[in-house]
């Protein structure tokens, strides 16, 4: 099981490579919610560094991505073409080459409402982006869509955000929305990586089948908690 990180999201640098150190796969903001031409290029070093996994983390620009996402296909698509292009110039630049994408926010969860719009995000990677893996929520529309279409996918879970029964994420200021504890972390990961499952905020046990989990950079005691996550899953291969 791989340990990734959202990156690039206006984190202080020193947290930028605190969290590099530790993690496999970096999803790096490239120009939406986040993201300038120095955070790129700073994250990119890192992760060539470190030798961890280079992604595109293409976002939504109001309301720091997370708000709703009123969006098509082609303006997608027109998103798409412009934050990864800015991070595979940045990463060719440097002697790297991206890896997968994950999308941000709002988005990531509006091609899980839409069956539209995902259809037309994996069918974008597929035609655009050949030979990048899609990570996603485990469970979700995406993933499956991915396996009809042939994309290499990567399910992820979430290890410091609660969970419903219904597998799905409790929203951002809702009770129960994250988890601070390294300790209650470490639980989780362990849970995953050796039945997987998670317990939702219910305590209610549900299965989430992830090859990936996920630290945000922007979550109190987050570099605590990749290393937490870290120690449990074992060293980087």
């Amino acid at each position: 099981m791989k340990l990734n990180a959202d990156l690039g999201e206006n984190e202080p640098p020193a947290r930028t490579a605190a969290l590099m150190s530790l993690i496999d796969l970096a999803n790096i903001a490239c120009g939406g919610h986040a993201g300038t031409e120095e955070t790129m290029e700073r994250a990119v070093r890192l992760a060539l560094e470190n030798r961890v996994g280079i992604g595109a983390h293409p976002g939504w620009a109001a309301d720091f991505g997370r708000g709703a996402a009123k969006i098509d296909t082609p303006e997608l698509g027109v998103l798409l073409d412009a934050q990864i292009h800015a991070l595979e110039r940045v990463a060719g630049r440097l002697g790297g080459s991206l890896s997968h994408v994950k999308l941000h926010g709002a988005l990531y969860h509006a091609v899980e409402r839409s069956e539209e719009l995902a259809r037309g995000y994996v069918d974008l990677v597929r035609a655009r982006y050949a030979g990048l893996k899609i990570v996603a929520l485990a469970g979700g529309r995406l993933i499956a869509l991915c396996r009809e279409r042939g994309v290499e996918a990567m399910p992820e879970a979430f290890v410091e955000r609660g969970y419903r029964e219904d597998g799905g994420l409790i929203p951002r200021g809702e009770p129960g929305d994250l988890i601070f504890e390294p300790g209650i972390v470490a639980e989780r990961v362990r849970s995953l990586a050796e039945n997987g499952c998670l317990r939702a905020v219910s305590g209610a046990v549900v299965r989430i089948d992830a090859t990936t989990v996920c630290v945000h950079s922007d979550t109190p005691n987050a570099v605590r908690i990749a290393r937490a996550a870290r120690e449990v899953l074992g060293p980087r291969a």
